[in-house]
């Protein structure tokens, strides 16, 4: 069974928006560069806004934190307003509240579990490459025949397409049920793809239709040209290392959560129709290592 990511961009920003306190402790007291109303911005807050805007190399480091200082004080100039409105009383604020705290917390516990991972040798990285081929010294990009469409809402529906061999027959079939598609050709590069991904669909005959999730929904994908192209030594280090430590983090947190997971899932009570799917049942999802992408999984068959 496919493991599950929680993905948290979003609350890696929000964590460092946050500086370094919360609901729970307090601010460390550091330098004071500014005050709104009485209230006091400290030198944290003012390096967590840095950290958050991800200032370009190169920009004037007094530049970006006069900028940076800016856009605290308008922040909290506005959410005093709202306060005075009663905003922070509403149940919308309250839910992204909640939401917001939960996922600082997860980046937090990832970030803990990440810090004590060892970092891959260059001989690790080197056997790594050699490894995997497809993704380094025998990279390959795909063109490809694609179509794009919504997923089915039930697996009752995804069983249909089981025995479509070709993309005619899916755009056949997806337009006699009245389901709205994209067909136009693309690319699949394998250096961006899971090595179990790229291994089966090297392995597929030719013309093979094969479906794989994206992000605007499922795709339908057919080979129509393949070359050959390796991946530039500073790229296939840097792609590497990045999936070593996605990895030995992968480890780190089965081996600290799992456990947790289960047991903690058998006290999870569902209202009616509102069950996780078979799919994900005893499969909760974990913290994504620190910049890895959620693993894309799919049906190469």
């Amino acid at each position: 069974m496919k493991k599950l990511y929680l993905v948290t961009a979003v609350a890696a920003a929000a964590l460092a928006v946050s500086g370094c306190g919360g609901k729970g402790g307090k601010l460390d007291k550091g330098q004071v560069v500014a005050s709104v109303d009485g209230e006091e911005i400290t030198v944290f807050e003012l390096n967590a806004e840095l950290q958050a805007s991800q200032v370009p190399p190169g920009t004037d480091r007094k530049v970006a934190e006069q900028m940076a200082l800016q856009r605290i004080i308008e922040r909290k100039i506005l959410a005093k307003v709202a306060r005075e409105q009663k905003l922070d009383k509403t149940p919308a604020f309250l839910i992204q509240e909640r939401r917001a705290d939960e996922l600082i917390l997860t980046t937090m516990l990832r970030d803990k579990i990440a810090s004590g991972i060892a970092q891959p040798t260059d001989t690790e990285i080197e056997k790594y490459q050699a490894a995997h081929p497809d993704r380094f010294a025998q990279r390959k990009v795909y063109t490809i025949d694609q179509v794009v469409f919504p997923p089915p809402s039930s697996a009752e529906k995804l069983k249909q397409f089981a025995p479509l061999k070709t993309i005619d027959q899916l755009v056949a079939k997806l337009s006699a049920d009245g389901v709205q598609f994209r067909r136009a050709p693309s690319q699949i590069d394998t250096a961006a793809l899971p090595p179990e991904i790229a291994g089966k669909i090297a392995a597929l005959p030719p013309q093979e239709m094969f479906i794989l999730p994206s992000q605007q929904g499922l795709t339908a994908n057919v080979i129509t040209a393949t070359t050959v192209q390796p991946l530039p030594a500073d790229q296939a280090r840097n792609l590497a290392l990045n999936a070593l430590r996605s990895e030995r983090f992968s480890k780190a947190a089965d081996a600290q959560l799992n456990d947790r997971l289960k047991k903690a899932r058998e006290t999870v009570k569902y209202q009616p129709g509102y069950s996780a799917p078979p799919q994900l049942q005893g499969n909760a999802p974990k913290p994504a290592a620190p910049g890895a992408a959620a693993p894309a999984a799919g049906n190469a068959n």
